[in-house]
């Protein structure tokens, strides 16, 4: 009875520490990520929510991946990915070029 209630409350505390660190990796992409060294008639700017990618306030996908170095979805048939580093998203694809995005 003792082993079973130590080994729940391993359990719970293991599931906590899970949400806590996907909370915190949240925090990182959350928020709005403007293209940096762009003309302001050409620059592109994004926002992450919790309910998905959103441009120019309208929602892209509510289907995105993020594991804290790489935010991926899709928006039509384009796959978009970029790499997360030192603050600042790298767009890897679509590979026209390479844009940097730095948060607001």
């Amino acid at each position: 009875m003792v082993i079973a209630l130590v080994a729940i409350g391993i359990s719970v505390f293991k599931f906590e520490m899970a949400i806590e660190q996907r909370q915190q990796l949240m925090q990182q992409v959350i928020g709005v990520w403007k293209e940096r060294d762009v003309a302001p008639y050409k620059v592109e700017i994004f926002e992450v929510r919790r309910q998905g990618i959103y441009r120019q306030g309208r929602l892209l996908t509510s289907d995105y991946f993020w594991d804290g170095v790489q935010l991926r979805y899709n928006f039509g048939q384009q796959l978009y990915i970029y790499l997360y580093e030192d603050g600042a998203f790298i767009r890897q694809q679509p590979t026209h070029y390479f844009a940097t995005f730095d948060r607001q």
